[in-house]
Order: structure tokens, then sequence, then C-alpha cells
């Protein structure tokens, strides 16, 4: 990955050499230009790497927060020092909405399904294809997952014949397998 530094540099010479036309884009590169000066000066340069990386091979969406129940999650929520305006936690391996409101002091959590079900129709329809790997039983697939001293992000394996997801959240350092849905028919050209 580039230097952000270096992206600033080249957000600057965008800036001044191509003078963009349209309204409101030197303000937008200004302000990717400190956000990247934000992600650098506040030591999270390896954390955005990370997420970009993650982006790039397809991992699962981000999440900084794992929990079993509703309740856990508020509790962890609650004991944060600074809780994150918006981010995504894991409730029972369902993606939810944490959205702090500083007026209020709470954290409100939405549960979004929908983020897992988008996200593993498009590993059934575009992601890794199957890697070969097979088992038997979830608990001997989920046996060789745990052994892996680095994890892939995700893998399609197979257990007793049904395609499975095997992914990594690096972030929150857990291993999970998703069974796949079937992969959506290709729309008819009418």
């Amino acid at each position: 990955m580039t230097r952000l530094f270096d992206q600033i540099e080249v957000l600057g010479r965008i800036a001044l050499d191509d003078a963009p036309a349209t309204p409101g884009s030197e303000e937008a590169l200004k302000a990717a230009a400190t956000a990247i000066r934000f992600i650098e000066t506040s030591g999270q340069t390896y954390d955005f790497e990370d997420y970009v990386q993650s982006l790039e091979a397809y991992a699962p969406p981000l999440a900084i927060g794992r929990f079993a129940t509703r309740e856990e999650a508020e509790a962890g929520m609650r004991a944060w020092r600074r809780p994150p305006a918006v981010a995504f936690v894991l409730i029972a391996d369902t993606y939810h909405s944490a959205m702090y409101v500083p007026s209020t002091g709470k954290t409100h959590l939405v549960s979004l399904p929908i983020i897992l079900e988008h996200y593993l129709a498009d590993m059934a329809n575009d992601g890794p294809k199957p890697s070969g790997l097979s088992f038997d039983s979830r608990a001997e697939a989920e046996a060789w997952l745990h052994q892996q001293p680095t994890p892939p992000q995700q893998v399609v394996i197979l257990i007793a014949g049904a395609p499975y997801l095997a992914a990594y959240h690096h972030r929150i350092d857990y291993r999970v397998l998703y069974p796949l849905p079937p992969p959506t028919p290709p729309a008819s050209e009418a």
C-alpha cells in the first residue's frame, strides 16, 4: 500500500494542478487530506492499512467488538471511555450498528442482519472458489479453523457436502463458520 503521506501529496497536486471544477471538490480534497493526517498522527496507520487490505480481500465487514447477548453489548458499550460515534459490533454473530448519542450519553444498538446476508450472498456469487477442504461435521471444521495460527480472512469449505465460509474477523480475533446461501442464478436477458 502506498504510504498515506504520499497520498496527501497526490491530493495536493490534484487540487493545485487540476483545479477541480466541481463545486465543493476543493473542500472535499482538503477533508480527505485532513483525514489522512488524522489517521497518521493518531497512530491508526496500521489499523487503516489492515482495513484497506480486508476490503481488497473481501473479508467480513469490520466489527469492533463481539458480544454473546445484547445486555453484554450494552454493558460493554457503557464501559468504553470514548465510544465510537458509529460502528459495527457482532451480537451472537449478527451485525448491529452501535450508534453513540453524546447528548444522552447512550449507545443505541440496531440489528442489521442484512449486512451479513449481503456479504454471504456476495461470497456465494463472486467470492473465493471452494478450497477443496471438506469436513464430515461442523465440530471437525471448527477444530480445523481454530488450529490455524493465521486463519484466512475467508475460505470456502464443505461441511457434510454443504458450502460454508470459514471467516476471520481480524480486528476482534474471531473465527466463525457461516453457511453460504445458494448462488443467485444469472438474470435472464430479455
